[in-house]
């Protein structure tokens, strides 16, 4: 599904990715984890062969993201579903056309199939009532909502989801969260990437944590065995947001025992 391969970029003779490795499965579900300005937006630009690398291999859907012509990366990108940091939506469009352009555009529903699937996304984020509505009607919080809708609307094969909660209040952050689950299901054929600087939405989103710092991977494993297993900076950079969270909360969220006795008692 996703291929990058030994991948470089820098800005200005400034490093910003230094020899990125990963891949994702079909039927993946993945967090790209890591503090402000350490290359997450970055690496998903060079995914989306938005930007190019100095080095190294990009492949989304087996299509070369670097090589390949414009028109090629376009025919792959319509089976990519991408929610931005603050929801992107067409200004000039009501939330009903916003989240229909992509379906008109990208699949061969009909009208009816797509009203009846606006009406679908709408319940599942609670936002029924925003149907006519434009962006600038709608708080942070519901237009963030309303562009990961857009952004499953056409049940793409890949979806990309770009700090969907950063900002946002808790109930929100899991409102937004339930919805990415409920909508993207659990489809082995698809495969699906968070990035955050939040260890909580990380470790709620996926058990597979890929940790970047200053440009570089240095972890990717299971989320539960890095907080107990990690390097030193691994396991104080994930610890550090978690400790002092209440103690039923920390089980929710499938802490290990070891580290809840560790630092809760």
């Amino acid at each position: 599904m996703i291929v990058l391969d030994a991948v470089s970029k820098s800005y200005d003779n400034t490093p910003i990715l230094k020899n990125i490795s990963f891949k994702i499965a079909p039927g993946e579900r993945v967090s790209l984890l890591g503090p402000g300005g350490c290359g997450k937006s970055t690496i998903l630009k060079v995914l989306l062969g938005l930007t190019p690398p100095d080095h190294g291999k990009v492949e989304l859907l087996d299509r070369d993201m670097v090589e390949s012509s414009e028109e090629d990366k376009i025919v792959t990108l319509q089976k990519v579903g991408m929610a931005f940091q603050q929801g992107a939506l067409f200004d000039f469009m009501t939330v009903e056309e916003n989240i229909s352009f992509a379906m008109e555009n990208m699949t061969k529903m009909s009208k009816d199939e797509i009203s009846a699937k606006i009406d679908e996304l709408l319940a599942i984020v609670k936002l029924e009532r925003t149907r006519k509505m434009f962006p600038h009607e709608l708080s942070g919080g519901m237009k963030r909502r309303i562009g990961i809708a857009r952004a499953l609307a056409t049940s793409p094969v890949v979806s990309i989801f770009d700090e969907p909660t950063s900002g946002l209040d808790p109930v929100t952050s899991t409102i937004i969260l339930n919805m990415i689950h409920e909508l993207g299901g659990e489809d082995e054929k698809s495969a699906s990437l968070v990035s955050t600087s939040s260890v909580e939405i990380a470790i709620r989103f996926a058990e597979r944590v890929i940790l970047i710092k200053q440009g570089e991977v240095v972890a990717d494993d299971s989320w539960k065995k890095l907080l107990l297993e990690g390097n030193e900076w691994v396991k104080h950079f994930l610890s550090l947001r978690l400790i002092g969270i209440d103690i039923a909360y920390a089980k929710e969220l499938g802490l290990p025992e070891e580290f809840i006795k560790l630092h809760w008692h």
